[in-house]
């Protein structure tokens, strides 16, 4: 990591941890004063992280896809950008923020702790296969975490109107229909996305080995992953599950995620270099 690198990753991870910080508050104390502050500082981070993201690019003269920092400073921001995006579209889920912002911190403190050094791009990465599985991956995981968010911040709301408790805080998030809505859609994107992801990645190991699957570790809890979420949509489309059941599920449903992610695929030669 060169020292500007240095500098601009360390004031994202300042800034987005003050942002949870009043998302946090914001959450708790049912103040949309801290929520907006929150939702500021998430914009304001943003621009450092992807400043860092161009810096390392240039000194590598590669984009950060090899090894466990350099995954772990792009799914960050791919998580931090797909939540930009939907607060753009949904102006009243910016709470959601008090989930997305300790995922994204969580990812950035577990890769620079691995070393972050600079290194050029070994030969199993050059290719273009490559780039449709990173970006896909990350994209997708990130989508499946911002759908836990929904679902989180829907069984709250769903519990305060229960009890009849709904104070101005909840009535200004979106209607419980919409947020099933929501639910249900970034899921729908995220299956999509991973399932690009793992048709890029076969044909990267085709490329690489000769093969299209080997049932590794990593390619099986991905197929793990993809059936899970796939049963998500069925029986949220097809069987009309929605609501509690629904929000549960995809809770639930991001085991599998962080088993993939942050459990079988850092262990030691069961993928390729970029996990190791």
């Amino acid at each position: 990591m060169t020292t500007i690198e240095a500098i601009f990753f360390w004031a994202a991870v300042w800034i987005y941890g003050i942002s949870f910080i009043a998302f946090l508050y914001g959450f708790a104390f049912k103040k949309e004063k801290g929520i907006r502050v929150g939702w500021y500082l998430t914009i304001a981070g943003f621009i450092p992280h992807t400043t860092a993201i161009a810096v390392r690019w240039i000194a590598t003269g590669h984009p950060p896809v090899m090894k466990v920092y350099e995954n772990s400073l792009i799914s960050a921001w791919f998580l931090v950008a797909l939540f930009m995006i939907i607060r753009h579209w949904h102006k009243r889920v910016e709470i959601i923020g008090v989930a997305v912002m300790p995922v994204a911190l969580l990812m950035l403190g577990h890769g620079v702790m691995t070393g972050p050094q600079l290194e050029p791009l070994a030969p199993p990465f050059q290719s273009n296969w490559l780039w449709l599985h990173v970006f896909f991956v990350w994209a997708a995981y990130g989508a499946f975490c911002i759908a836990a968010g929904f679902a989180v911040i829907y069984l709250l709301k769903e519990r305060a109107e229960a009890k009849g408790r709904v104070v101005d805080f909840y009535n200004r998030l979106p209607d419980l229909g919409i947020l099933n809505e929501l639910m249900l859609r970034t899921v729908i994107f995220g299956f999509i996305a991973l399932t690009v992801e793992i048709g890029a990645g076969s044909m990267w190991a085709y490329s690489l080995w000769g093969r299209y699957w080997g049932w590794d570790p990593v390619e099986t809890w991905s197929l793990i992953t993809w059936l899970i979420y796939g049963v998500d949509i069925h029986l949220g489309i097809t069987l009309g599950w929605k609501g509690k059941r629904l929000a549960w599920l995809v809770i639930f449903s991001l085991i599998s995620l962080f088993i993939t992610f942050g459990g079988i695929g850092y262990m030691s030669n069961v993928h390729t270099p970029m996990l190791g």
